[in-house]
């Protein structure tokens, strides 16, 4: 599967990525900013994700309204997210209309007024955002653990941080995040579809002219920690469960990334993973239980997630941990490996029909790993990989980690307490 991938860097420090697919009628074009909730300082948290909110709501040229018509009324789409490593805007519209995206995105970056009435408005709807999350059990428990397992660094805090610090933000902290964006971060145009490169170039030397050089990335700070919390909430009913790992990033070459992905797709992705078939088939202790695996610039982390009766909940970790150490022990059991590869292939490959997803993945790539591998990279190393190496590499990798646990439980007299024997 050839991509036709090509890279421009601008004087003032752009990188403009492209992945033309002939065949396409549509392109998905947007523009990424290497920072997210995990380069705050301590009065910042929730201003990445503000920020994002913000820009949405006026520019020196475009009023709100007409940000929503540019797009949408061209029958594309407008999307916007921030996670913990970024901040991206992208668009999906007919390939003729790629002027138009980079010319509504280079608005909103390069020319956001932070109107102060705005802001104000803007800042009950991302409160309300907040307490839309606190109401959910399962994105809850994800960030207790966030907040145990890495504290002391940045990916312990919530993407939109709290309803106090989404309170105390202030229009100086957005000016001083616009300030950044326009004159120190450097910024990645990305690309896919039906997309002509050199136009695309063109286009980023015209509308981010004033964008500077300087270059600053946001610095990363990773620490891990092992440890248990368990959290009491009224008006639920099932204990909610999230435990994990992380290990350093360096500590795993482009190889060994396709080894974990292997394990990782093995143990909890879908109907047919090991955790689903055990826990949920076998036992019938929960109705949804997977594992998932995040990649930042200089870590990895990795855990379950699941949801039970809180009389059940000690059997469904214990059992969730055996799968794992039976891994670690005995690898792949019979025609395990080659499923598993046939699973992550053909992801890959009904995936390579949409632009979203190709750029999406183009972005998240150069952001994370600093580079990007095309898809034909990514078949030869699946292909290459042996049951053996997936073995080894995962039993190194899982040696290094340090482990926590979160609970969400419904509130009683009694909190439950876990004694837990990991690897």
């Amino acid at each position: 599967m050839k991509q036709n991938i090509k890279q421009t860097v601008l004087e003032n420090g752009i990188t403009i990525l492209t992945d033309y697919m002939p065949h396409a009628y549509s392109a998905a074009v947007g523009v990424w900013v290497p920072r997210g909730s995990r380069h705050e300082a301590h009065d910042e948290f929730g201003l990445s994700h503000f920020y994002e909110h913000l820009v949405f709501k006026g520019t020196e040229n475009r009023t709100a309204l007409e940000i929503a018509h540019a797009i949408e009324d061209r029958g594309g789409n407008l999307e916007a997210y921030t996670t913990r490593q970024e901040t991206g805007f992208y668009a999906q519209v007919e390939s003729s209309d790629m002027p138009l995206v980079i010319d509504v995105i280079s608005d909103m970056l390069m020319h956001p007024r932070f109107d102060k009435k705005e802001m104000e408005k803007e800042r009950h709807v991302i409160i309300e955002e907040v307490h839309s999350y606190d109401d959910i059990p399962e994105e809850l428990v994800g960030d207790v653990f966030n907040a145990i397992h890495f504290k002391g660094c940045g990916i312990a805090h919530s993407i939109t941080g709290n309803v106090k610090q989404v309170q105390s933000l202030t229009r100086k902290q957005m000016l001083k995040y616009g300030h950044q964006v326009t004159d120190e971060i450097p910024l990645y145009v990305c690309a896919s579809g039906k997309v002509n490169h050199e136009e695309l170039v063109e286009l980023c030397a015209q509308k981010f002219e004033q964008k500077k050089i300087n270059g600053t990335i946001p610095e990363d700070i990773y620490t891990s920690h092992q440890s248990v919390k368990i959290v009491q909430k009224s008006d639920i009913t099932q204990s909610n469960l999230f435990w994990g790992l992380s290990f350093d990033r360096s500590l795993m070459n482009d190889r060994d990334r396709c080894a974990f992905s292997l394990f990782n797709v093995a143990m909890g992705a879908g109907m047919a993973s090991r955790l689903f078939q055990k826990i949920r088939e076998d036992k019938g202790l929960a109705y949804s239980v997977y594992s998932t695996a995040d990649l930042y610039k200089d870590c990895v982390d990795w855990g379950v997630a699941l949801a039970t009766e809180p009389h059940q909940l000690k059997t469904a970790l214990a059992l969730s941990i055996a799968e794992v150490k039976k891994f670690l022990r005995h690898g792949f059991i019979k025609d395990e490996f080659e499923r598993t590869k046939t699973n992550i292939l053909g992801g890959l490959h009904l995936g390579a029909d949409s632009p979203e997803k190709r750029v999406l993945r183009m972005a998240e790539q150069t952001l994370h790993l600093g580079e990007f591998h095309t898809m034909e990279d990514v078949e030869k190393k699946i292909h290459a990989i042996t049951e053996d190496e997936v073995l080894a590499t995962v039993n190194r990798l899982l040696s290094t980690a340090k482990y926590s646990i979160a609970v969400v439980e419904p509130k009683s007299k009694k909190k439950t307490v876990l004694d837990v024997d990991f690897f």
